[in-house]
C-alpha cells in the first residue's frame, strides 16, 4: 500500500475567470508530481483550523511542508522589515501541523518556506532579507522569473549528514527562489548544508526517532537533475515506514 503525504498549499488572491480578485489555494505540481514518482499519495490541505491538525495527521503517513510567501515576524519574536505576502492563517497551520508531526513523531519534508517554517515552529529565528549582503550566491528577485528559476549555486553538506548519504555526495549546485533564510536554528535541529558564505540551506533533525528533512531550495523544480529525486524517495521511505509501524 502507498504511504499517503499530506501537502499544504498557500493562500493567495488571482484573477480567474470568476473575477479579477479570486481567494484560492494554489499548489505547484511538480510537488505532487514528485510524490507520484516516489511511490506516495497526496492529499491537499487548505484552510485548516489549528486545533484540527490531529484530525488530518492521524491519516497519513507523512507532512510536506511547501514554499509560498514569508512567514509573519511575529512568529518569531521580530518587527517586519523586509517581509512580504504574508498569511497569518496559513502560518499558524503550518506551525500547528509541525509541531503536531514531532508529536507523533511522523516524517516531514520542507521545502523553501517550509524549512523556514519548521525552524520557527521549533524556535528558530529568520533573516528577512539575505539578498545584497555579502552571500552573493542568491540572485535579484526582480527580473525575468525564467532566469531566477535557472540560477545555479552550490551548497556543501556536512559530510555526517543525512542529505550528504541521500545525495550520494556533499556538494549539490540547487536553484534559488527564496530572499529569506534561516538564521538561528530552532530546537532539535542542525544546520545540514550551507553555501559557500554561510547561509544555510539545509536543516535536519537531531531525532533519530523524528525523520525531518529541509531544504531552501526548490527540488521539484529541478526537472533538469534527476539527482534530486532522491529526496523525495528518502522522505517516501521515510513515510512508508512510519505506515508500517503505525
Amino acid at each position: 500500500m502507498k504511504p499517503v503525504i499530506a501537502v499544504t498549499m498557500w493562500r493567495q488572491t488571482l484573477p480567474t475567470a470568476l473575477a479579477d480578485e479570486t481567494e484560492l489555494h494554489t499548489l505547484f505540481e511538480g510537488y505532487t508530481r514528485a510524490l507520484d514518482e516516489a511511490g506516495a499519495l497526496s492529499i491537499l490541505i487548505g484552510h485548516l483550523d489549528p486545533e484540527d491538525v490531529d484530525q488530518v495527521l492521524d491519516r497519513v503517513d507523512g507532512l510536506l511542508v511547501t514554499g509560498g510567501g514569508d512567514l509573519d515576524p511575529v512568529t518569531y519574536g521580530q518587527a517586519n522589515t523586509n517581509s512580504t505576502r504574508i498569511e497569518s492563517g496559513v502560518d499558524a497551520r503550518d506551525i500547528a501541523l509541525i509541531r503536531r508531526a514531532r508529536a507523533q513523531q511522523l516524517p516531514v519534508l520542507g521545502i523553501c518556506r517550509g524549512l523556514q517554517a519548521i525552524n520557527v515552529a521549533l524556535g528558530g529565528t529568520l533573516s528577512q532579507h539575505v539578498l545584497g549582503g555579502q552571500d552573493r550566491s542568491h540572485p535579484s528577485q526582480s527580473g525575468d522569473p525564467e532566469e531566477r528559476a535557472e540560477h545555479r549555486h552550490a551548497v556543501d553538506f556536512e559530510p555526517w549528514s543525512r542529505l550528504a548519504k541521500v545525495y550520494g555526495t556533499t556538494q549539490r549546485d540547487v536553484n534559488s527562489l527564496h530572499h529569506q533564510a534561516v538564521k538561528e536554528v530552532g530546537q532539535g535541529l542542525v544546520a545540514a548544508g550551507r553555501t559557500s558564505a554561510g547561509s544555510i540551506e539545509a536543516i535536519e533533525t537531531t531525532d533519530p526517532d523524528w525523520p525531518v528533512l529541509a531544504v531552501q531550495w526548490h527540488p521539484e523544480m529541478m526537472d533538469d537533475d534527476p539527482a534530486e529525486g532522491a529526496l523525495f524517495s528518502a522522505f517516501v521511505a521515510d513515510a512508508r515506514a512510519a505506515h508500517i509501524v503505525a
